[in-house]
């Protein structure tokens, strides 16, 4: 009976601590989820909503991508390209005002969350310089 006294006299003490713990993590993943937003994320200064969800989808297939799926209501792209292991890609175009307009991309490479900014800095790098020739005319 002993031991049961001593036992349940720690459980407050073992919960409290896998609750700090938890606050911990959630912390921790937040964290992670603002960076990756940020590497995830553009703006860019036009409110041509139309225009840059073309160049979403000229950029992708410019990067070897294969459009799977594209609807310009929701304005959403998904394209895969093969090689080297299967990357997805998902880009969401929204509005932010009347001038400004929001690129959102989140990535897989073979069905694991890509996290490393460089893919996406290639492929803001694409679409700013596709938005860049369509604004200067440029074939």
């Amino acid at each position: 009976m002993h031991r049961f006294a001593l036992g349940a006299a720690l459980l407050p003490l073992a919960l409290a601590a896998c609750q700090l713990d938890s606050r911990q993590q959630v912390l921790a993943t937040t964290n992670t989820q603002v960076a990756q937003r940020a590497i995830s994320t553009r703006s860019f200064d036009t409110g041509d909503r139309a225009r840059v969800f073309q160049s979403v989808i000229a950029s992708l297939q410019d990067l070897g991508f294969v459009v799977d799926r594209a609807d310009a209501t929701l304005g959403t792209v998904s394209a895969t390209r093969y090689g080297g292991g299967v990357v997805r890609f998902t880009v969401t175009v929204r509005p932010a005002g009347e001038v400004r307009t929001i690129v959102r991309a989140s990535g897989q490479l073979n069905q694991h969350e890509l996290s490393d900014p460089a893919p996406f800095q290639r492929f803001y790098d694409a679409l700013s310089q596709a938005l860049f020739l369509q604004t200067n005319q440029i074939e």
